[in-house]
């Protein structure tokens, strides 16, 4: 049981080392209006981040996949996507 945790808390700490470089491509999308490759980052996130307990993260990378996939406008997105790349930073930082 010890190895798992050790491996699932070396996952953690690459995750959250990773996260300026996901916040990146997600602000790239969201730049570029590149719904497609928006709702693709933001899933992957979701569920990584999820697995992980990061669950405000999953969270927030779920509403902007859900916001992109339903049509929301560009404002609503933004304004999501800002909220999930706030999270991230608190990552980062943390």
């Amino acid at each position: 049981m010890a190895e798992i945790d050790a491996r699932l808390a070396a996952i953690a700490e690459r995750f959250a080392a990773q996260a300026a470089e996901t916040s990146a491509a997600i602000a790239a999308a969201l730049d570029g209006e590149d719904r497609s490759e928006l709702a693709r980052l933001t899933h992957s996130l979701a569920g990584r981040a999820g697995m992980l307990g990061y669950g405000a993260i999953g969270n927030a990378a779920r509403a902007v996949e859900e916001a992109v996939d339903a049509g929301f406008s560009g404002d609503a997105i933004t304004g999501l996507t800002q909220d999930l790349l706030s999270e991230l930073v608190q990552l980062h930082r943390g």
